[in-house]
């Protein structure tokens, strides 16, 4: 029975087999070989993803693993400051209760400092007098004292020429240059042709060496020079303006200035100083 049945379909399945052409045959098997690449990719693709993700756990291990790590570490750290924290405001304590224990030793001890400062300012106060003397400069104006009080000015008669001109050079030696200016440009346009104008602004130009604004102390001489040609102050003012810019590092306008004071003033004690301080700047 099975061998009748296979002749029998034998030649239907020739026949559909003759159907088939070459050609056609040939595009089956192109498709089958690109499935098959497909197939080898999409496996390729799949490995290569789970290579990746196998990666990526390992990785988010060793990340979870060194932040753990890291976490301990830090809060050993944050011990430790609060440790050293403890130790510190314990050692301020102690050092409060020592301050607090010495106070009035500290007290004293500075008091004592302070008298042997003051002792020292009023010989050097006697030393820039005397120098001032020397230079030709006016002399410090100080009213005699009764009672061991200074006298603060307010008893000069400040409205009159020789009155104001003397409270702000009073003002300038006890140190208060800002309003030692003021009185002293006070003098200028309250007395403008006064003789002792040019000396007014030359000490103007002082309060701001003193206070080693040179640039602005700079002008100021220069004023001196250019308004009151005929003052004694003007070597005095050229000498100051030399070391002024000596003392901003311009050692080259220093020198010229100097220089210039030596060959109009060259017996004049400013000269003398000029001399000497051109030597310090080579």
């Amino acid at each position: 029975m099975k061998p009748f049945l296979f002749y029998l379909t034998l030649p239907f399945f020739l026949l559909i087999a003759a159907c088939v052409t070459q050609e056609q045959f040939l595009g089956l098997e192109n498709r089958v070989a690109v499935m098959e690449r497909e197939n080898s990719r999409q496996a390729a693709l799949q490995k290569n993803k789970a290579g990746v993700l196998d990666q990526l756990t390992s990785d988010v291990k060793q990340d979870a693993k060194s932040t753990r790590e890291n976490y301990a570490e830090l809060k050993y750290e944050v011990h430790q400051l609060k440790e050293r924290f403890y130790q510190v405001q314990g050692q301020m304590e102690a050092l409060q209760h020592t301050l607090g224990t010495h106070n009035k030793r500290r007290q004293e001890e500075f008091e004592n400092r302070l008298e042997r400062l003051d002792n020292a300012i009023a010989k050097n106060y006697e030393k820039v007098i005397a120098i001032e003397k020397y230079m030709g400069f006016e002399p410090s104006e100080v009213t005699p004292v009764l009672g061991g009080q200074k006298d603060s000015g307010q008893g000069m008669a400040k409205d009159t020429e020789d009155g104001l001109y003397t409270f702000a050079k009073k003002l300038f030696d006890d140190g208060d240059r800002e309003n030692a200016r003021l009185q002293f440009e006070n003098y200028i346009n309250t007395y403008p042709r006064s003789k002792k104008a040019g000396n007014a602004r030359f000490w103007i130009a002082e309060c701001y060496y003193v206070e080693k604004w040179y640039e602005k102390a700079i002008l100021e001489y220069q004023k001196v020079l250019e308004t009151y040609p005929k003052s004694n102050k003007v070597a005095a003012a050229r000498l100051k303006q030399g070391y002024a810019f000596a003392a901003l590092g311009e050692t080259a306008n220093a020198r010229l200035i100097l220089k210039e004071l030596i060959k109009r003033y060259p017996k004049s004690k400013e000269a003398k100083y000029a001399k000497k301080k051109l030597k310090s700047l080579k």
